[in-house]
């Protein structure tokens, strides 16, 4: 049997952020991730904002609102594309990163931790208590570890361990799943003006039948990199008969999302002058899924704690990203906090008392519904995992 100190099941921002945690506290770490590629949607759903990385005071500029690894990341995305600051939109910054080269990131920042290592390909499978902690079954295999942490976006590990430890929204509240995609060759980039051309043209194909229902809210966003664009579909996936947990509802997203961007590049070649010349397009290798299983810890963070701006007395983490509700393909509706200051998040959201040594953070972080809209994206899952990683080092902390 292999031994770790700290073992990190999910390769996305959250795990990532973890495992550097703890292997930079000298853990002996393992990380895991079911996919080839480490950087969670960011990388294989080509998810290619960053949100959650900035303080929500938008009027001082851009300030980085966790420190460490989030603060690192963010930092490092900006001078890999070449930008010297994120994008204000609306009342929030968010930065835009190529997926490919955040995989690239991720990969270096492990390569240089030599108590860390890396299991692409790897899905955890079970988990059960040890004299020593955590027994864990990954590809088949036994592994023991001294502390699990649990960032598989779909509360792996607590599912594992049975009903009581987990929750998840009914199907027809569930956020809707995104099928992200990309275009080269694209001839200029895209201003607002021809966004609004491009969402009129697809209005109208899609009454007359040239398009599919599911083009309708195709939201296209200019990469940091000329001649690339990242159109983002949301997709109903069923409705209420959605259930992220089910393969069978997951390969059909995953299906309907690919015919969807190919009719999509076709038209737009066809139909609009930049697209002319674009190339078929890149898919991604999962779809983007916004909402699955969450943990219930010591204590499940609310919306209300959120805009309220609420700050505890042994705080993970901070959030300051507004409520990004997606309950419908329609388009986020965002509930702002109050102030224009950030919210904590405690570390009880990333533990629970009658599991010592299993931690968890990222997606499946414990919190209600409605607070999932803010917590859920990247920026804040780096700030969360890595107050994982360290919890997991040190749970006494």
């Amino acid at each position: 049997m292999s031994r770790f100190d700290v073992i990190v099941a999910g390769g996305g921002s959250a795990g990532l952020a973890a495992a550097l945690s703890a292997a930079r506290e000298g853990a002996r770490t393992l990380l895991i991730e079911r996919q080839q590629a480490l950087g969670g949607v960011g990388a294989n759903a080509m998810v290619h904002t960053f949100c959650g990385l900035f303080h929500p005071d938008v009027s001082q500029g851009p300030q980085w609102l966790n420190p460490g690894i989030p603060t690192e990341i963010g930092q490092r995305l900006l001078q890999l594309t070449g930008q010297t600051s994120p994008d204000l939109m609306g009342r929030v910054y968010v930065l835009r990163h190529q997926p490919a080269l955040l995989a690239q990131l991720a990969s270096t920042l492990c390569a240089a931790e030599p108590s860390l290592t890396v299991q692409t390909g790897a899905e955890l499978t079970a988990v059960g208590p040890d004299a020593e902690g955590w027994q864990l079954t990954i590809n088949g295999l036994k592994v023991k570890t001294k502390a699990v942490v649990d960032t598989t976006g779909d509360a792996a590990a607590a599912r594992c361990l049975g009903d009581r430890h987990w929750q998840i929204a009914p199907g027809q509240r569930l956020y809707r799943p995104a099928y992200v995609f990309s275009l080269a060759g694209v001839r200029t980039a895209l201003d607002d003006s021809a966004r609004l051309q491009i969402a009129a043209l697809l209005v109208r194909a899609v009454k007359a039948g040239t398009l599919p229902g599911s083009a309708l809210g195709a939201a296209l966003r200019n990469s940091p990199f000329a001649g690339e664009v990242f159109i983002t579909l949301d997709l109903e996936a069923g409705g209420a008969a959605w259930d992220p947990l089910d393969p069978d509802k997951t390969r059909a997203l995953e299906i309907e999302g690919r015919e969807t961007a190919e009719a999509l590049w076709r038209f737009l070649r066809t139909h609009h002058e930049a697209f002319a010349a674009s190339q078929p397009p890149t898919l991604p290798v999962q779809a983007g899924i916004r909402e699955s299983a969450r943990w219930q810890g010591d204590y499940v963070l609310t919306a209300n704690d959120l805009i309220s701006c609420r700050r505890f007395e042994n705080e993970a983490a901070l959030a300051g990203w507004p409520l990004e509700i997606r309950e419908n393909a329609c388009g986020p509706k965002f509930r702002f906090f109050d102030h224009p200051e950030p919210a904590g998040i405690p570390m009880d959201c990333l533990r629970h008392s009658d599991l010592p040594g299993i931690f968890f953070a990222g997606r499946c972080v414990s919190c209600d519904h409605e607070a999932l809209a803010s917590v859920r994206v990247m920026g804040t899952c780096l700030a969360t995992g890595q107050a994982a990683g360290k919890l997991a080092t040190f749970p006494a902390s």
